[in-house]
């Protein structure tokens, strides 16, 4: 677990400490189930839950239907390493920042993969992949991008998407080395 936790904080994992301590939360769409249970399976010794929950939509064609699938860890010493990891304390508040070296210390190939599987996606011509790193500023998915070419030899770019966010484009140029 602890080779794949970064990469998927860096996704759509959300780490925070209210104790002395770390917990992680997963949530997936229900498309994804497979993929959720799967991080279950990895994570399970380090959850009070025995299966994954379920959150329903609360309306619209989908109403009562499943909307996503999440889990919870418990608190443990080693998520608060990954922690601190992501966040600083700014003017009192804990802010969570792409700090330098993070994807070339960090980031292993199989890291790599489980953070496509949980933010990645294809463009609609089947060849360039998107991470979605939307919620991350313009700078640190410079940031992200810089470190992902260095590191790998690939030739990201950051893009503007839907006009609005700031995401990493891998052209498919680096599909070999994908």
């Amino acid at each position: 677990w602890q080779e794949i936790t970064i990469e998927m904080i860096l996704s759509d994992g959300s780490i925070s400490k209210k104790s002395n301590n770390a917990i992680i939360k997963f949530e997936q769409g229900y498309i994804q189930k497979d993929f959720l249970y799967h991080l279950f399976d990895i994570y399970k010794d380090y959850c009070f839950m025995t299966s994954p929950g379920e959150r329903l939509e609360l309306r619209g064609v989908r109403k009562d239907l499943i909307k996503s699938f999440w889990f919870k860890t418990f608190s443990h010493p080693s998520f608060t390493d990954i922690w601190n990891l992501f966040y600083v304390n700014e003017n009192g508040k804990n802010i969570k920042k792409i700090k330098k070296g993070l994807i070339k210390d960090e980031l292993t190939s199989l890291g790599l993969a489980y953070w496509i599987m949980g933010d990645g996606s294809l463009q609609k011509d089947k060849k360039t992949m998107i991470l979605h790193t939307q919620s991350f500023t313009y700078d640190e998915n410079i940031t992200l991008s810089n470190e992902l070419n260095e590191k790998f030899g690939f030739s990201c770019e950051v893009i503007l998407h839907k006009k609005i966010y700031w995401v990493i484009k891998i052209p498919s140029s680096d599909a070999l080395l994908l």
